[in-house]
């Protein structure tokens, strides 16, 4: 990781993700930037969540903020990159399912 995600200023976050691993819809107070390192990241955005699309390695996608969104991964491990100015944060649709509470 580049920068302190509690601080206002560019953070540059890799995370790798498990095998059909799923994040439930969320959303986030800045513009973020993501690129998939590896692996399959499939993607959902808006309020429908009925449109998704699975981005492979090199592919990027920028999600504003406060824009509705969910995430999984395919059969492999996955590697994202997130780019954004902080303070990082994520808000639930459904505060139950916040994985950060498990």
């Amino acid at each position: 990781m580049m920068g302190d995600p509690t601080e206002a200023e560019l953070i540059v976050q890799r995370t790798k993700i498990p095998p059909h691993y799923k994040i439930p819809a969320h959303t986030h107070p800045y513009t973020e930037l993501i690129t998939v390192i590896s692996g399959s990241y499939w993607n959902a955005m808006g309020d429908d969540m009925e449109h998704d699309v699975m981005l492979k390695p090199g592919s990027a996608f920028i999600l504003p903020a406060g824009h509705v969104h969910r995430t999984w991964t395919g059969d492999e491990e996955t590697i994202v990159q997130a780019t954004f100015i902080g303070p990082s944060g994520a808000t639930f649709v459904n505060p139950d399912e916040d994985p950060r509470k498990k």
